[in-house]
């Protein structure tokens, strides 16, 4: 993961520098809140952050980690947040304010090697150009689908998006509100999931067909005289 670090002890932040990259991960360093704040906003282009996690004290000069956490929150790219501080009272207004997690200082290594490792999820985007397949993982877009993730992580699954690159579209949590909305376009395209069975191992068998439906406008005369005509058409049959 790429991390950056927020904090002004120096020694502190040179103990969680050395810890983090050993670990395995790419750190970046922000001796106190506005300049972390700085750093997540010109880390990515067009409000995009290119930190899968911020670890952030609360007790720094010029800005604190409360008031830093409140600035980040203001993006509109979501971006992780690890609070940690020696006073268990800036728990709560560090939740408040956005934090993810909350640690108390000092915390040992393990506690926090743990964490990461908990806050590291990301689910997989698959995207179908052609007949290839391309893959690639992507963190959490807020933090209710970080804390989706995480329990699916537990379970030892993951989330997988699909990307049509030849089709793109979003879905409504109202379905019906969507599918009312299609009526009024000439054409739409229809994907049915036909199967979606486990293997065993890792591997689930899935297969999925996608139909064009061509929709017609009829008047309450037009349907009655159609039903009719197809009445007569299955007498026959």
């Amino acid at each position: 993961m790429k991390i950056l670090i927020a904090e002004d002890d120096p020694d502190i932040r040179m103990l969680h520098q050395k810890q983090l990259t050993n670990w395995g991960h790419n750190v970046d360093l922000a001796v106190n809140g506005k300049r972390a704040v700085e750093c997540v906003y010109k880390s990515g282009e067009k409000g995009a952050v290119n930190y899968d996690l911020c670890l952030m004290d609360v007790n720094m000069p010029i800005m604190n980690g409360i008031e830093a956490i409140q600035a980040i929150r203001k993006n509109n790219t979501y971006l992780p947040v690890i609070a940690y501080s020696a006073n268990m009272e800036n728990k709560a207004p560090c939740l408040e304010a956005g934090a993810d997690k909350f640690l108390l200082k000092p915390h040992p290594s393990v506690e926090l090697k743990k964490v990461l490792e908990e806050f590291s999820v990301k689910q997989m985007i698959l995207y179908l150009e052609d007949e290839n397949l391309l893959m690639r993982k992507l963190g959490p877009t807020d933090s209710k689908e970080l804390t989706e993730l995480r329990m699916l992580d537990k379970k030892g699954m993951t989330k997988i998006t699909i990307v049509d690159t030849s089709f793109h579209f979003s879905d409504y949590n109202n379905i019906q509100k969507k599918r009312v909305q299609n009526v009024n376009d000439s054409n739409f395209r229809f994907t049915e999931t036909l199967d979606y069975t486990y293997q065993g191992g890792n591997v689930m068998q899935f297969h999925a067909s996608q139909v064009w439906l061509k929709k017609m406008k009829l008047t309450p005369k037009q349907l009655r005289e159609l039903v009719i005509e197809e009445d007569e058409i299955l007498k026959e049959i």
